[in-house]
C-alpha cells in the first residue's frame, strides 16, 4: 500500500516536494509520540478494541503509536447531539490501526475528517457532503479524505473481536482502496505477477460471491461485496480481521494474498482471546 505513494514521486521536482512534505509529516508525528500516552487510553483499547488483547506485545505498542497519530492528525467532528470525546477517537483510531500493523510510516495520510453520528445517519450526497435523506447508513469513505461512522456501530462491532463485523476495518479499508485515486478494488502489491493475481482472484471470488447472493445460497463473505468490486474489497478485508479461519478455510488464495497486502496474519490474534 505505502508503495502506490511513492510511484507519485514521478519527477525531480515532484520527488523534491514529496521529500520535503514527507520530512514534515515525520517531524509533526515525532512531537506527537513524545506526548505522554494517557492511562484512559489504555482503558480504552483494552476495554473496547476486542482485537487488541490477542495482540503481541510488540504489535501492541505499534497500535498505540499508530493510535496516537491518527487521533492527533485527523480532524474529529461529531455531529446530531453527540459529544466528541478521547473514547470515540481512540476506539475508532484502535480498530483503523489494524489494518496498518504490517506496514511502516503510513497513517491514512489521505483522511483528513473523522466524522461520527450516534446513529445510522439518513442522508444522501451533494458534493460529498452530508445533507440528509432516505437511506440510512451506519459509515461512508470518501475518496475526497472523510470518513463518516455511526458511534452505535462502531462500539458494537468493536468489543466483539472476531464475529464477523467491524464498520471501522470495513471503511478504512476503502481507504487504502483509496490510496491510487480511485476506491475500485484495485491492489497494487511489491510485484506485478501478485497485483495481476489479485485481480484474477477478485474478479473470480465476485462473481461467485455475486451468484450466490443471487440464489440465496449462504456464504462467509457478506452479500454486500457483491455490490461492486470496492464493496468486495471492504468486506474481504473485514472477513480478513474478523473470520480469518473461516476465511482461510474457505477462500484459501484469497486470504493468502490479504496476508500479503496487510503483513499480519490475524489468526495468530485469536487464540490468546479465546
Amino acid at each position: 500500500m505505502v508503495l502506490a505513494l511513492q510511484r507519485l514521486c514521478t519527477s525531480a521536482i515532484s520527488c523534491h516536494n514529496y521529500q520535503m512534505f514527507n520530512w514534515s509529516k515525520n517531524r509533526r508525528r515525532k512531537r506527537i509520540l513524545t506526548g505522554p500516552w494517557p492511562v484512559a487510553w489504555e482503558t480504552i483499547l483494552t476495554s473496547s478494541v476486542g482485537h487488541f488483547k490477542g495482540l503481541s506485545a510488540i504489535e501492541q505498542g505499534k497500535l498505540r503509536d499508530i493510535t496516537q497519530i491518527i487521533v492527533g492528525e485527523k480532524n474529529w467532528e461529531a455531529h446530531d447531539g453527540l459529544a466528541m470525546s478521547d473514547e470515540i477517537k481512540v476506539t475508532i483510531s484502535g480498530n483503523a490501526a489494524l489494518l496498518l500493523l504490517g506496514v511502516e510510516n503510513y497513517y491514512f495520510d489521505h483522511v483528513s475528517t473523522i466524522i461520527v453520528f450516534p446513529y445510522p445517519m439518513r442522508r444522501e450526497t451533494q458534493d460529498g457532503l452530508i445533507v440528509g435523506g432516505k437511506t440510512h447508513h451506519a459509515g461512508e469513505a470518501w475518496q475526497s479524505g472523510q470518513v463518516v461512522l455511526s458511534w452505535q456501530d462502531v462500539v458494537s462491532d468493536s468489543r466483539h473481536a472476531f464475529d464477523g463485523r467491524n464498520l471501522v476495518i470495513h471503511e478504512f479499508a476503502h481507504c487504502l482502496d483509496g490510496i491510487d485515486g480511485e476506491m475500485g478494488g484495485s491492489l497494487h502489491f511489491d510485484d506485478p505477477a501478485t497485483s495481476e493475481r489479485w485481480r484474477q482472484v477478485c474478479n473470480s471470488e465476485f462473481e461467485a460471491l455475486k451468484t450466490a447472493a443471487q440464489l440465496g445460497q449462504p456464504t462467509l463473505l457478506d452479500y454486500y461485496g457483491a455490490t461492486n468490486m470496492a464493496e468486495f474489497f471492504a468486506v474481504a478485508s473485514e472477513t480478513f480481521f474478523e473470520n480469518p479461519r473461516q476465511l482461510k478455510h474457505q477462500h484459501s488464495e484469497l486470504f493468502g494474498l490479504l496476508v500479503k497486502y496487510y503483513h499480519v496474519d490475524p489468526r495468530s490474534w485469536m487464540p490468546q482471546i479465546r
